[in-house]
This record gives C-alpha cells, structure tokens and sequence, in this order.
C-alpha cells in the first residue's frame, strides 16, 4: 500500500490545471502511471473518503476531492463521506467536528 502515491495525486490534482483536467476526462489512464493497489485504486474511484481516510491519506489532501468534484465527491458529500470513516461521535451531532485520527482496523 503506499498512501503516499495517492497523497501525491491530490497533491498534483491541486497545483497542476492540465492534471486535474486530464484526471477529471481519462481518469483510468491517468491512475495507470501510479503504483496504486486494487484497494487504493476502488477507494479513489469510487470516492470513497472515509476509508482514504482509514489508509492514511492528509485530510488536507482528501479535500481536493470535493473542492475540484472528482469521483463522486462534492461539498454536499464530503462531510458524510469521510465520517465513514471515523468511529461515531456525539460532538458530530453538535456541529463540532472532533479531532481527527486514524483507526486501525475499524469495521
């Protein structure tokens, strides 16, 4: 698994438009020059922040996702999205988001 092969797609998603472009139209080709695995690669495609999260990917980096609508992911989703990876906290229902950290082997 390396987390930093994704964490270096979000990174370059951010800081380069033709990237971002060619990712957003041929998102297979584009994935195909990192050495991402299978569970990497679902994860990403399908959007599915809250086990990016669960790897390990910044939590920084994991909003490029909504901020630029890649695989699924919008402002609207993103919240709930990467709850899913975070064990339930009361304070969610308040409002305040607790301070984030990583879960080993939850679920």
């Amino acid at each position: 698994m390396s987390v930093y092969q994704i964490n270096k797609i979000l990174y370059t998603t951010d800081n380069d438009a033709a990237f971002r472009e060619r990712l957003k139209e041929e998102p297979g080709a584009v994935l195909k020059d990192f050495r991402l695995s299978e569970e990497e690669l679902a994860a990403l495609t399908s959007g599915a922040v809250g086990k990016l999260f669960q790897m390990g990917v910044h939590t920084f980096l994991l909003n490029h996702l909504s901020r630029y609508e890649l695989f699924g992911v919008n402002r609207d989703n993103y919240l709930a999205r990467i709850r899913e990876g975070m064990e339930y906290d009361p304070r969610f229902e308040q409002g305040k988001m607790p301070p984030q950290y990583f879960i080993k082997g939850s679920k």
